[in-house]
């Protein structure tokens, strides 16, 4: 334990959950901070930030300025995505435990490969939120408590009809588009040689095997730790979803796809007209605004969840066509609020009919837009946060109580 841990203890002995909520927001820099940020101010949190480093160890540095930030903000928890900014050996959520101080960790990507092999960043006093419904199980294997599913929102502050520039939507407007990335990068240049190839091992890897035996399949490598299996696992997922991506943009190029996205799509399908990525705040709601059909294809991380686009294309007026993912048939209604597709032909087909079809569209992205906004905001994901921390953490305790873990199952509304 630090030096003067008992003065400590007594610093940080305050009543959680007292009044409006107070949290320290654990900033790495990754999008989705922003995103929180935004939203807590919204809702009228009290909120602090400290910088933090996405992976490493809990520098001595680090670990002062957070026992600071924690005895002068006094939050009723911390709040990290991904649990970025936490040591694979798990020093630092062993200390917040230790110092009774909760944690609430929102997966927005998949958990399997961040905390594979880390099995010190499970403790009573950390709330795991996860995206993707079916890494559940695999959590509460791992010893967290109750994971909670919790998917990914929109931010309204950027992506909302009102928000759009219409000038640079005029100059991005196009009947069929894509953006994002070919995840070319992360599968063949910035993993190590040796992880390239001991994911080539693994055979075709995809969303079904990610729900069911990826784990599994994993622990048969013969690699230099449980680390590294994670690793193997990042880069056979990548490449996955490469692939799928170069079938998925083939087969709707005769349409006129066109592709906001990285040069390495090129590599996928010859010829593509792709052009150079547009910036979130700006350019991606013009852009999603402008489309006629905003295509989507989900990487290979994701059995159930939806990513980004689902949420985003929406929230500003715009028309999704996207594969049939389990959460976008729960949280949305087909034909209705959107269109869906369950094969590469089909997705072209459709494309094709919502083309000639321009009320039908309109009617589909209105009510959508409906949907998002009254649901699917990221303050409606904070709340749902808040309220499940105060399920589990807000009673009042006397010292040497545990605080209630009795919480249920939080369900998104719909």
């Amino acid at each position: 334990m630090l030096q003067g841990g008992t003065r400590l203890r007594q610093a940080l002995g305050y009543r959680r959950f007292r009044g409006p909520i107070r949290v320290l927001i654990l900033d790495t820099g990754y999008l989705v901070v922003r995103d929180v940020l935004d939203a807590a101010e919204d809702l009228g949190w009290q909120v602090a930030t400290l910088a933090a480093a996405g992976h490493g160890r809990a520098c001595e540095g680090f670990v002062a300025d957070l026992l600071t930030g924690l005895a002068t903000h006094q939050p009723d928890f911390v709040l990290t995505i991904n649990h970025l900014g936490f040591d694979e050996d798990g020093v630092l959520a062993q200390l917040l435990s230790q110092l009774e101080i909760f944690t609430a960790s929102w997966f927005v990507d998949h958990p399997l490969p961040v905390l594979g092999g880390s099995p010190g960043n499970v403790t009573p006093h950390c709330v795991v939120f996860c995206f993707e419904r079916t890494a559940l199980p695999w959590l509460a294997s791992q010893g967290y408590t109750e994971p909670v599913y919790l998917p990914t929102a929109s931010n309204h502050r950027y992506y909302h009809p009102s928000m759009v520039d219409r000038c640079r939507a005029a100059t991005l407007a196009w009947p069929l588009t894509f953006a994002g990335n070919s995840w070319w990068t992360k599968a063949r240049q910035e993993p190590p040689p040796w992880a390239i190839e001991a994911a080539a091992t693994l055979g075709p890897i995809d969303r079904h095997l990610v729900r069911g035996g990826l784990a599994e399949l994993l622990r048969q490598l013969d690699l230099p730790g449980p680390r590294a299996a994670f690793v193997v696992a990042e880069v056979a997922l990548a490449e996955a979803s490469s692939r799928t991506r170069g079938r998925f943009a083939r087969t709707l190029q005769p349409l006129g796809l066109r592709v906001h996205g990285d040069p390495h799509w090129q590599e996928l399908a010859p010829g593509l007209d792709l052009h150079p990525f547009v910036d979130y705040e700006r350019g991606l709601p013009a852009l999603f605004a402008a489309s006629q059909i905003n295509a989507n294809i989900t990487a290979e991380q994701m059995p159930t969840a939806v990513n980004q686009r689902v949420w985003d294309v929406p929230a500003v007026g715009g028309f999704l066509l996207t594969d049939a993912q389990e959460d976008v048939l729960e949280l949305f209604r087909e034909d209705q609020e959107v269109v869906v597709y369950r094969s590469l032909e089909e997705a072209r087909d459709k494309a094709r009919h919502y083309l000639r079809r321009d009320g039908t569209r309109r009617a589909i992205a209105t009510r959508a837009f409906a949907r998002v906004d009254r649901c699917h905001r990221f303050t409606h994901r904070l709340e749902c946060i808040a309220a499940q921390m105060r399920a589990r953490h807000g009673l009042g305790r006397s010292r040497g109580r545990e605080p209630a873990m009795a919480a249920t199952r939080m369900e998104v509304r719909q």
